[in-house]
């Protein structure tokens, strides 16, 4: 039998499904609140692209069959995406369209069975281990474009800080893009800077627990004495972000930690989106300083794996760690923010 679907966007079609149900418009509020923003808008776009791959196909979205979603599936298979966003599709899909004697169309047999087959014909690439080497890009940080940092330009200070905030707190960048600048959510003391989320944060996990956590970040070598403990001091995430935020002072237009700094959007805040694509940017950089070969394969979401890694390469404790004579290697860096 056919599904029973409304046009307009999912969050518009499900609240009509939810008024059917007899719901009040504050129990109909609240149930659609259970879905982040950004999910929000996977869901509406997913519905734009389905309708459209309808409307090409001469099916009906308001009325497809099982038979009409597979074909679309596959469409999108074919155009090279992944099982893992199929799945998140049909997850979007489903908020909209029933069919009869489904609790979901996603447990329908022939859409698990074919999800499974996609998967087995296009298995996930398995990231053990990020593309780039972590110690060439700190060492890149300590040089120029990216320093010195009083009188390097904006852009090149921007990647250093995100990047060195990335890899010091390995959180998310969704969190990264919530950081602020308010006074009480970014604290200096003289041997660390604390950074707390915007209290509006909605992170993945929601929780107390993860909405009360706090990046603590602490000084690196902040009495260098010796040429070395000079060249790592250059690493110390509280000297780059305490640049970063007195240079931007004077454009800034919000609380946000990060904003732009492009003339148009100058002192707005950034995206999730435009950090990952610093982070990257960033490593890029570190290596064509260096006359080396980017490495393909190189996404944001790394700079996590490659603190934890490395924090779990080394299994040492901090003894002394600006007692830096002999240091050779970034190593310590990663060791004192493990």
């Amino acid at each position: 039998s056919r599904p029973s679907m409304v046009t307009v966007d999912c969050l518009e079609v499900e609240r009509r499904k939810l008024v059917d149900e007899h719901l009040s418009t504050k129990v109909i509020a609240t149930i659609q609140a259970a879905r982040k923003p950004s999910t929000c808008r996977i869901y509406n776009a997913t519905w734009k692209t389905f309708r459209a791959w309808c409307n090409r196909a001469g099916a009906d979205h308001m009325a497809s069959l099982l038979a009409e979603l597979l074909e679309f599936l596959q469409d999108r298979l074919d155009k090279g995406l992944a099982p893992n966003t199929l799945r998140r599709q049909v997850a979007a899909l489903a908020s909209v369209i029933t069919w009869r004697g489904y609790k979901s169309i996603s447990h329908h047999p022939r859409v698990r069975s074919f999800l499974r087959g996609a998967t087995n014909l296009r298995p996930p690439v398995v990231h053990r281990y990020p593309t780039w080497d972590l110690n060439k890009v700190l060492v890149a940080l300590t040089r120029a474009p990216f320093e010195p940092i009083q009188t390097i330009n904006l852009h090149h200070l921007t990647l250093k800080v995100a990047f060195l905030i990335a890899i010091t707190s390995a959180r998310r960048i969704s969190e990264l893009a919530a950081l602020s600048v308010r006074r009480d959510l970014c604290i200096f003391h003289l041997d660390r800077v604390v950074l707390r989320t915007d209290p509006s944060f909605i992170p993945k996990i929601n929780s107390a627990f993860h909405r009360a956590q706090e990046l603590i970040l602490p000084t690196f070598c902040s009495k260098p004495s010796h040429p070395l403990e000079v060249q790592w001091h250059r690493l110390d995430v509280r000297r780059a972000l305490k640049a970063y935020i007195h240079r931007t002072a004077p454009f800034r237009k919000t609380e946000a930690l990060f904003i732009s700094f492009q003339p148009s959007t100058q002192g707005n805040k950034v995206s999730s989106t435009t950090i990952g694509r610093w982070l990257r940017a960033a490593i890029a950089k570190a290596y064509q300083a260096q006359s080396l070969q980017v490495p393909k394969g190189v996404t944001a979401h790394s700079t996590r794996s490659a603190a934890t890694s490395a924090a779990w390469a080394i299994q040492a404790p901090i003894l002394d760690i600006c007692r830096a004579a002999a240091w050779a290697s970034p190593t310590p860096f990663i060791r004192h923010y493990k």
